[in-house]
């Protein structure tokens, strides 16, 4: 008897070690993620997220996969939104540009304005019916929480938003609640092997998470400037909205009290060959004011490959203006 409860304690104890190894690793790369899809509320003198006039109606996970500040989640997470904010596992918070979806994987990339963060590696190998991963999120607003499962199944086959089927996705029995979205999905070692995406309502032990393989692929087209719609044209450019200082605002004589901010200006991009720099400020394009990066989005979407665009930017104090060939 006293042999069988020793046996249990050390089978318990490796796994343990293991769970505990594992979110230890990538526990200081996960985000917490609260979008805002209302009104615009946000007095840019908040001092953080939470604080006067921040309104977030929507909450997920995601992790950073760069230590220049670049973090995935799921498109879904922040679809729609005018506003997202990403609070760090040490507790600092930033606002988010959206650099690009791809919404055909559920896979959005974010990128916020600080570096040499901790990263999550990724994992390497195929995976296994059977073998033990963990999630790490935010479900319900419960921050950091760390859950454990098994592989359940692999290419599975779901219908995901708008109609969109999701496919050769990891089902696991790994509780998955509302929050977790975006957030890693990791093997004993602590490296990612998916990116949690859904849950079936009312349903027990059912999981389901993107693998690596077409998280990666949806990097390398979202980096490309490409879309999930093809044929789209693109700028090339991810950023947010900022305030502008008054005095600016006067010097250059703008109306507007708002423009877009460039945290990602992609390689090769109609944007780079043009000129356009990260933290240029977009006020106008085609003579139209720009104030946050929805503004921008529909102007670029009235065009044509090889349309020409005009674009009204600041750059040291000084407007400025390019023309980009799309």
């Amino acid at each position: 008897m006293m042999e069988t409860e020793e046996r249990d304690a050390q089978a318990l104890d490796a796994y343990s070690r293991a769970v505990t190894t594992a979110a230890e690793r990538v526990g200081p790369a996960v985000v917490r993620i609260d979008v805002e899809r209302g009104g615009l509320r946000w007095p840019y003198f908040a001092p953080g997220y939470g604080g006067p006039g921040f309104d977030a109606t929507g909450l997920g996970s995601g992790f950073l996969f760069a230590s220049d500040g670049q973090v995935l989640t799921n498109a879904h997470v922040v679809e729609g939104a005018r506003r997202i904010r990403v609070t760090l596992a040490d507790g600092r918070s930033f606002d988010a540009g959206l650099v690009g979806t791809d919404p055909d994987a559920d896979v959005a990339l974010l990128r916020i304005g600080a570096d040499r963060l901790p990263v999550a590696e990724f994992g390497r190998g195929k995976l296994r019916v059977g073998q033990l991963v963990i999630a790490v999120g935010n479900p319900y607003g419960l921050n950091w929480t760390v859950t454990a499962g098994v592989v359940s199944a692999l290419g599975r086959t779901l219908e995901g938003r708008g109609g969109r089927r999701l496919t050769n996705l990891i089902q696991t029995d790994t509780p998955i609640n509302p929050g977790n979205s975006g957030g890693p999905l990791v093997d004993s070692s602590g490296r990612v092997v998916g990116m949690t995406t859904a849950m079936v309502a009312l349903a027990q032990g059912l999981g389901f998470s993107i693998p690596l393989e077409t998280l990666q692929g949806a990097i390398a087209r979202i980096t490309r400037g490409s879309t999930a719609r093809a044929g789209s044209v693109a700028l090339g450019v991810g950023g947010m909205r900022v305030l502008l200082d008054p005095a600016l605002r006067r010097s250059a004589q703008l109306d507007q009290v708002s423009g877009m901010e460039l945290l990602e200006v992609h390689h090769d991009s109609p944007a780079e060959r043009a000129g356009l720099r990260r933290l240029d400020i977009i006020v106008a394009a085609d003579g139209e004011p720009v104030a946050e990066p929805r503004d921008l989005q529909r102007i670029v979407r009235r065009h044509l490959p090889g349309d020409r665009l005009v674009v009204n930017f600041l750059r040291d104090g000084r407007l400025r203006r390019v023309t980009a060939v799309l």
